[in-house]
């Protein structure tokens, strides 16, 4: 534990602050939980930066339930309220919600529902083209449920 605090520590020290620029580039890949839904998702998406501190960020995430399946697009706006090695952002967006319920009989179930959601996040960089990405968010349309994100980010450019 000690040797990988003290990794952590100089890879945080070693790394450059970036500041984003207008056009930039970011793609993640991580996972998704929904509190009140108990699901755990696989989640891709990207982000566009529209100008120097607000970006575009549209993800995807296929959840894994027991019987069935659901999923979940997001189309989110974030600000971001630093800049450099770590980089804390708040987020407003609509999140489109699908679950498909297979029951024993053989019948399914499909429901969808659209929504604003809110949240707040981080981009902790750990290499020049590497990043953490924690983020919490309320989706208002599932009866305020609270979606934790943990992804890795790629810098594209």
């Amino acid at each position: 534990m000690k040797k990988l605090l003290f990794f952590f520590a100089i890879a945080l020290t070693t790394t450059h602050g970036y500041a984003q620029e207008q056009g930039d580039i970011r793609i993640q890949a991580g996972s998704d939980y929904g509190y009140r839904s108990e699901l755990f998702g696989v989640n891709l998406g990207g982000e566009y930066f529209v100008d120097k501190r607000t970006s575009f960020a549209p993800n995807f995430t296929i959840y894994l339930p027991e019987y069935g399946g659901a999923s979940s697009l997001n189309l989110d706006l974030r600000y971001y309220f630093t800049e450099g090695t770590l980089q804390w952002y708040g987020l407003a967006g609509f999140t489109n919600n699908w679950l498909t319920v297979e029951f024993t009989d053989g019948s399914r179930r499909t429901s969808g529902r659209q929504g604003a959601n809110i949240g707040a996040g981080g981009v902790l960089k750990f290499a020049e083209r590497f990043a953490f990405n924690p983020e919490i968010k309320l989706q208002a349309q599932n009866r305020g449920q609270g979606v934790f994100r943990l992804g890795m980010v790629y810098f594209v450019n």
